[in-house]
């Protein structure tokens, strides 16, 4: 619902636009374009909000899902608590990986033959097996490598038709917040409290922190469960699609309070009848600038977050702050905190300039970070606290840098190609993660060197993508779908 008109007793007023510059929207007519703005002097926020809160209701059995997956990841790259009786092998650590690019390439190229609805109840359903399949087996190994194949297979095969639904279900001056708590709000909520959990942990408990884990999977998929079955709505834009637009008209309906069927909700589908004819002729070429570059935005959201991160945390907080686990908790809140208000940030401030100011200083703590692991195989104490603050507060503004992208991935595709490139770019970070996890970390602990490179490279690459993202990332805030896609048709962003 990318183009709703609120009405005037809402706060917003119409501003016609006319683009003159755009021959693709204007190849076939000279058709005027109008886009809402919010009136600041008299927005009523919390009404607007509520507003809108169905289309947050409508993706949020995914984003408990996502949230589950949060834990997984954070397990995976060395958030964990170690016990002897269980030798945990490289492929427990990867499985979770692995499973996710497999489901996300299966939701990516299939899930159009499915209901959005059928699908998430499918994946919470995998969620809680997964979940219970951990919870009843303390120690067994076998029992830990299913629940996280099925959890990373949940998580996979639920992000594509998430991230595409939730751009369609949207108002656009509300899709940043909704994407955003759809996927990014909920994974990293999910990595802080895997991370508290590996450090509160009693290592003598029977009752193991995977069980735990294993639980909090267990009722998440429950929960996400019932979400699916009663809040699922099916997107206007594929009920038109499918020559339902009696559907197409109830579900506008649906995504708003109070329920009505009005003048603005027929407006509203001669909108997406719009959007429909316009992408109906899009294809790779059109979609594969963007594709680049979220992949390449992906990755480094990867490489910010990975277990050589984890394992450098671990390494400079022992060092400064011995067994306290103040420093990890410290770490995961800092990372929520600028990802969460960053994302609250995208449709006022919009995407660009939270992703240049995080990419930008993340970059520049990487260097100093890696300066601290330069000169000597060991570390002075100095140093190490040094380090470990710099991390602290690179992990603060990469939350914020990578905000956007759950936006960015929302809007970006020719809609016949969206689910299959948010896949693939989905699967980039996943094997990036994949791939930092066959590191041999026994190699970085004999050595700072490799510590240093590490970060010397990730600070190259994030200053490098900072100008990349400057020439060749576009501002998306307050536009429609249609418009933000042909923004990113074309390789170097235009001039506005």
């Amino acid at each position: 619902m990318n183009s709703d008109r609120p009405s005037p007793d809402d706060g917003f007023h119409v501003v016609p636009i006319h683009s003159d510059s755009d021959n693709h929207i204007h190849r076939n007519s000279d058709r005027q374009r109008e886009l809402i703005l919010q009136n600041s002097q008299t927005s009523p926020c919390c009404n607007r909000d509520l507003r809108n809160q169905p289309q947050a209701n409508a993706v949020g059995a995914a984003a408990l899902i996502f949230l589950s997956g949060g834990l997984h990841i954070a397990w995976s790259i060395g958030f964990d608590s170690v016990f002897a009786e269980l030798e945990v092998t490289n492929h427990v650590r990867i499985c979770w990986f692995i499973a996710a690019i497999i489901g996300a390439l299966l939701g990516g190229f299939f899930s159009r033959w499915f209901p959005y609805k059928v699908l998430m109840e499918f994946c919470s359903l995998l969620t809680l097996t997964g979940g219970i399949v951990m919870a009843v087996n303390g120690l067994d190994l076998d029992a830990l490598l299913a629940g996280r194949y099925l959890n990373g297979l949940a998580n996979g095969l639920a992000i594509a038709p998430t991230l595409a639904m939730a751009g369609e279900l949207s108002v656009f001056y509300k899709r940043g917040t909704h994407t955003s708590a759809a996927e990014q709000w909920p994974t990293t909520i999910g990595i802080f409290v895997q991370i508290v959990c590996s450090k509160s942990w009693d290592p003598q408990s029977e009752f193991t922190e995977e069980q735990f884990q294993g639980a909090m999977s267990g009722v998440l998929g429950g929960i996400a469960l019932l979400l699916a079955f009663l809040l699922s709505i099916e997107s206007p834009v594929d009920l038109l699609e499918q020559g339902d637009e009696q559907g197409a008209i109830q579900a506008l309906s649906r995504l708003q309070r109070p329920r009505a069927v009005t003048a603005e909700t027929y407006d509203q589908v001669r909108d997406h009848r719009t959007y429909l004819q316009h992408h109906r002729s899009l294809g790779w070429r059109q979609a594969l600038p963007a594709l680049l570059r979220l992949s390449v935005m992906r990755a480094l959201y990867a490489l910010s977050l990975s277990m050589v991160v984890a394992f450098t945390l671990a390494w400079t907080s022992t060092a400064v702050y011995g067994e306290s686990s103040g420093p990890y908790v410290l770490f995961g809140f800092l990372r929520l905190v600028f990802s969460c208000s960053g994302a609250f940030a995208l449709d006022s401030l919009g995407r660009k300039i939270p992703l240049l100011l995080g990419l930008v200083i993340s970059g520049g703590l990487c260097f100093g970070l890696a300066s601290r692991f330069t000169g000597s195989l060991l570390l002075t104490l100095s140093d190490s606290r040094m380090a470990l603050w710099l991390l602290l507060i690179f992990q603060l503004f990469a939350g914020l840098a990578f905000a956007p992208g759950s936006s960015y991935l929302s809007e970006a595709f020719p809609r016949r190609l969206k689910r299959t490139c948010i896949a693939l770019c989905y699967a980039t970070e996943m094997l990036v993660q994949l791939l930092v996890c066959q590191v041999d970390l026994s190699a970085f602990g004999s050595d700072a060197g490799y510590v240093a490179l590490y970060f010397f490279s990730l600070g190259g690459l994030l200053l490098a993508g900072f100008l990349f993202c400057v020439w060749y990332m576009p501002e998306t805030k307050d536009t429609t779908l249609l418009q933000a896609q042909f923004k990113f048709q074309e390789f170097v962003i235009p001039p506005a």
